[in-house]
């Protein structure tokens, strides 16, 4: 009698165990997203040694830092594969509060900065369209993003969607963009 009372008990708490575990997982699982809205701007582009090309632009705006796109094209300008890197950092003022001191080499010193490395979500690049005008992309559409991994504070990223457009990319001062990350 002792020995089936303490088996059951045993079979409980195991069985009470599984349901907190599953609890927690599906608690995890039911996390919600957030969608970071970010401009795009200043590409710049070049092609690597595999002929694909190679665009980056400065980011502003939910998430500020560097996107850099790898893309892989057909000549219809179909992306037909790639990867990217966005790496989010900024710099910040030490003391915002101070005013510049004209006196000094640096009038700014009295300010300074620090920069703030949130860090980097990287992926590939799963589909889209880029304008193309001889080996240089003019404008991206609906570049589709596949986040896979991060780094620093985003550490814990494993997975998320993003897409990303893009006019006049190859001209630096006139370029501008958008991008969306869902992490």
């Amino acid at each position: 009698m002792r020995r089936t009372s303490l088996w059951v008990r045993t079979c409980v708490l195991c069985a009470l165990t599984t349901l907190m575990i599953a609890a927690g997982t599906l608690r995890a699982a039911a996390q919600t997203q957030t969608t970071y809205t970010i401009t795009l701007a200043i590409a710049s582009q070049f092609q690597d040694d595999q002929g694909r090309n190679v665009v980056t632009m400065q980011a502003t705006g939910d998430l500020p830092g560097v996107l850099t796109l790898v893309l892989a094209t057909a000549p219809d300008g179909t992306v037909t594969s790639g990867e990217f890197a966005f790496n989010s950092s900024y710099t910040a003022a030490l003391n915002p509060d101070a005013v510049p001191d004209y006196s000094l080499p640096d009038p700014d010193e009295p300010i300074g900065e620090k920069l703030v490395q949130l860090g980097v979500l990287s992926g590939s690049v799963s589909g889209g369209f880029a304008t193309l005008a001889g080996s240089q992309v003019q404008a991206l559409t609906s570049v589709q993003l596949v986040i896979e991994s991060g780094t620093v504070q985003y550490a814990a990223v494993t997975s998320g969607t993003g897409s990303a457009d893009g006019t006049a990319v190859n001209d630096p001062v006139n370029s501008t963009g958008s991008m969306t990350l869902t992490f």
